[in-house]
């Protein structure tokens, strides 16, 4: 008996489990359904609030009407205008009281003046400007001209070309004459600082072959100046062996003193300084004749405007051989309206 009680009391309790368990469950669906349903609701219930509000309209007349005040604008302008229209009213001077009060001009007596001219005067000026030398500048100002002394020759001219031979012979000449090549380059820096910024100037050094400063003459202006003594003293050759560097020929390879003369005309000068021994050689180490020197000038002097002076200073050579020009360098200055000046015995 006891043994039905106690199954029936398990019995029992397992039943009353199984019943609190669908019990827990159906609590537990019912409250997720309420869950839902409420969600659900306040979902529609807000799209349903939302959808029956009407968008807000943005809109404004075409038209906008301010306040006039056109009237008031327009009487402010004529008020403005009757102001700056009336003029300013300045009282007239008079000079009625003062012209009233001056005493009457006298009478001048009527005097005859004639005025002495004469030539006297100016003749005067001219005489006294010239013996200032001021005429004489200022004519070489006008002219482009340089009064120039160069080796005991005084020269007046706008266009120089100095030639100096510096052969073996000429320097043992200017040796034998008490002088040497140095003296010669002072001369040549001499006349070179003493030109005028309008006169041109050309130089040319030769043996057999011959180096120029330029082709063509430079302008004294200070630059060139100074580019002209540099050169000097770079190209110059010091000694009688030393040879003169990137020294040309003429044309055809001709050598000596004839294509010398013809680079020195194609220059245009109006004076040529000839400074030699007068001993020329040609390529071949032939004795260059006075005559072809001569030819050669007279072509040459045909193709400029005015004939250019030649002055030739001459180193003479105690040991000069026969036949060479030598002392006969006169004639070339004699022929072309130069002077002429020999150095040494």
């Amino acid at each position: 008996m006891a043994d039905s009680l106690t199954s029936r009391y398990q019995s029992r309790g397992e039943k009353g489990d199984s019943i609190r368990k669908k019990a827990l469950w159906l609590s537990l669906v019912q409250a997720v359904a309420v869950i839902l349903f409420i969600l659900l609701s306040a979902r529609y219930v807000t799209v349903l609030v939302l959808s029956l509000k009407e968008e807000p309209v943005f809109s404004a007349p075409k038209t906008i009407y301010l306040p006039q005040r056109e009237l008031e604008h327009q009487m402010a302008v004529a008020e403005f205008q009757n102001a700056a229209a009336t003029p300013a009213t300045i009282p007239a001077l008079t000079t009625e009281s003062l012209l009233a009060s001056l005493p009457a001009l006298t009478a001048l007596p009527d005097v005859e003046f004639t005025p002495v001219e004469t030539k006297d005067m100016v003749s005067d000026s001219d005489a006294l400007f010239g013996q200032s030398g001021l005429m004489g500048a200022l004519g070489a100002l006008s002219s482009q001209a340089s009064s120039v002394s160069f080796l005991g020759i005084t020269e007046e001219a706008a266009r120089f070309v100095i030639i100096v031979d510096c052969s073996n012979t000429v320097f043992g000449a200017m040796e034998s004459a008490g002088s040497s090549m140095d003296k010669v380059k002072e001369e040549t820096y001499h006349l070179i600082n003493n030109l005028n910024a309008n006169t041109k100037l050309g130089l040319i050094i030769h043996r057999r072959t011959f180096l120029p400063l330029q082709d063509t003459l430079i302008t004294a202006t200070v630059e060139n100046k100074a580019l002209a003594v540099e050169w000097i003293k770079k190209k110059w050759p010091k000694k009688k062996e030393q040879s003169i560097a990137k020294a040309i020929s003429g044309k055809d390879g001709n050598q000596g003193i004839l294509p010398v003369l013809d680079a020195a005309f194609s220059m245009q000068p109006n004076v040529i300084f000839i400074i030699s021994d007068g001993g020329y050689r040609d390529q071949n180490g032939s004795k260059v004749l006075l005559d072809d020197v001569l030819s050669l000038i007279r072509s040459r002097q045909k193709e400029l405007l005015e004939d250019a002076r030649i002055h030739t200073i001459h180193f003479s050579d105690p040991e000069e051989d026969d036949g060479v020009i030598g002392s006969k360098m006169r004639s070339i200055a004699a022929r072309n309206d130069g002077k002429y000046r020999k150095i040494g015995r």
